[in-house]
């Protein structure tokens, strides 16, 4: 079992977990316990890595990672909020019909800011510290402050996609501090993240470097692989305040970091696919951490189960499961659709894993649900019945999060490829059926009858073939949502969806089943979610709200 990043009571106390504001533009400041800027304080590397799992705790919370991202991923061609009435915070956001006021916008912006401000005050700071004169306790200086840096970037890197321009803000705050700051365009927020991680991935360990054992934190090769990430976004589209979606004119130029990034992932020679798609997530469901295919994930801990850094992974997000049941209840509140299950090709493992067509009474029986309503199937990913640990709370787990897995390498590099070069290239090919192996059991690097070949593509059919193949192997991990955005295709495939939704119900093939998303969706204006209107009020209404929404 992993050695948790525990970030309960007793840790953050001195975990920078009270320093100044919640978010860029608020003036609300928390009380600090004691003086931050002291001597004491940053008198040596352990205290300022307590500094650092304050950072770090913001991701861990239900307003991040633990819930709320689940639902920013939906509604999309693979996954809806379950109901479809409006007026219930997650359906709102699923169901495209996000306010300005919507409590869980508000929250997870402020959750970010804190985490970004906790590491503006910890690197302005860090010159403090008090480092021994052993190169061991220098070099741990160093990893922390790249440490820092590389999840400050996150913070950027999530909130740039969730709303678009927002406000770079690199100092911490203070009462004095101006708060009507302006928002900054998307692109420059691209290039500050750019410049954090390769001023951060030198510095980093590697996770088998890592002293006294890895516990789960960003690593060099995840740093790397987050890079290969943004530079996808960044030559990707983006949806501007006006409500046009544009991508760089040498958005070439990013794919081709792209291939530098993954290129020095995959000549670490530190990673490599799990033989079993089942066990990686076996794995999480048991607490194990196995950084070779899952490089980051975000960690979560709560000794009674309490809403403090925890997830509702398993829960919110797996197989429906009776409160009654030996396993303890499962929700199930994010389910999938039919539709997604059949791209799946004959005897591709990975659908068994990824997709619960059935769901455990209060007997622990396992019951089947008819594919008349498979809008009522759900992710299968992570389960309660899978899940070892002691059940402390209906809806919260100790499950972490995953962000990175060394699957998505392979694909970042395989798409990066086909775009550099107009179309696919062998090198493309043979990544994208490496991964294709495994979903049929087969010797990853071997080769097999059904082996994808340059000649059957060009550029846009194998762009398409990349987008399935994200969705067969990386779906309800949070990034089909965006990935459509990047792609600009959000629209054309809840629109898709919604037809082929019809056609069966027409045919008697479904019951009828609202697919809110194909309904809602609006185009310029849905790609990203509204500004809170607290922020637009508190920097006196200087700000202009995302295209399509009302302050």
């Amino acid at each position: 079992m992993i050695n948790k990043i525990k970030t309960g009571a007793g840790i953050v106390l001195s975990a920078l977990l009270l320093t100044n504001t919640l978010s860029s533009c608020e003036s609300r400041l928390e009380e600090k316990p004691y003086n931050f800027y002291g001597e004491d304080y940053y008198s040596s590397t352990h205290r300022m890595n307590m500094g650092l799992r304050g950072v770090y705790e913001v991701f861990s919370e239900l307003n991040t990672y633990g819930q709320y991202w689940m639902v920013y991923d939906t509604d999309t061609d693979i996954a809806h909020v379950n109901g479809a009435n409006l007026g219930h915070v997650a359906r709102d956001l699923g169901h495209y019909n996000a306010y300005a006021n919507h409590p869980w916008l508000e929250q997870s912006w402020g959750a970010y800011y804190s985490g970004i401000n906790r590491a503006n005050l910890l690197l302005e700071n860090a010159h403090k510290v008090k480092v021994e004169a052993d190169a061991k306790d220098t070099v741990l200086y160093h990893n922390y402050i790249a440490e820092t840096k590389a999840m400050r970037a996150l913070a950027y890197f999530d909130l740039v996609r969730l709303f678009g321009d927002i406000p770079l803000k690199t100092e911490h705050s203070e009462a004095t501090s101006n708060f009507k700051l302006p928002r900054t365009n998307a692109e420059e927020i691209y290039d500050f993240i750019i410049d954090e991680l390769n001023e951060a991935i030198p510095n980093l360990f590697n996770y088998d470097e890592y002293p006294g054992g890895f516990v789960g934190r960003m690593s060099k090769t995840a740093a790397q692989a987050m890079l290969a990430r943004v530079y996808l976004f960044k030559a990707g589209y983006k949806l501007t305040v006006d409500g046009k979606m544009e991508r760089p004119a040498n958005y070439k130029e990013y794919y081709q970091k792209v291939v530098e990034m993954a290129d020095a992932v995959i000549n670490s020679g530190k990673h490599e696919l799990n033989p079993s798609y089942e066990q990686i997530f076996r794995n999480m469901c048991e607490l194990k951490f196995e950084p070779k295919e899952n490089m980051f994930e975000i960690q979560f801990f709560n000794p009674v189960g309490a809403n403090r850094h925890v997830s509702n992974q398993g829960t919110y997000n797996g197989p429906s499961i009776h409160q009654n049941s030996q396993y303890g209840r499962a929700n199930s509140f994010i389910k999938t659709l039919g539709t997604f299950a059949a791209i799946f090709e004959k005897d591709d493992l990975r659908k068994e894993v990824a997709i619960a067509d059935w769901q455990i009474n209060k007997d622990d029986q396992v019951k089947k649900i008819n594919a008349k309503k498979s809008f009522q199937w759900a992710p299968g990913k992570w389960r309660r019945n899978w899940q070892t640990a002691e059940i402390k709370d209906m809806n919260n787990t100790d499950v972490n999060v995953v962000v990175m897995r060394y699957a998505d390498v392979l694909l970042m590099k395989a798409e990066a490829l086909n775009e550099v070069n107009d179309g696919p290239t062998a090198e493309a090919i043979k990544l994208v059926n490496q991964v294709r192996h495994r979903a049929f059991g087969k010797e990853i690097d071997g080769t097999m009858k059904r082996d994808l070949k340059v000649g059957d593509f060009d550029h846009d059919s194998f762009l398409n073939e990349i987008i399935n193949e994200r969705a067969r192997e990386l779906c309800f991990e949070g990034g089909r949502r965006m990935d459509l955005v990047r792609w600009n295709k959000l629209g054309e495939k809840l629109q898709e969806t919604k037809e082929e939704l019809a056609k069966l119900i027409s045919e008697g093939h479904l019951e009828k089943f609202n697919y809110m998303a194909g309904d809602n969706f609006v185009a310029g204006k849905h790609e990203l979610y509204p500004i809170p209107n607290y922020e637009i009020r508190e920097t006196g209404a200087g700000w202009k709200q995302n295209n399509g929404y009302t302050e």
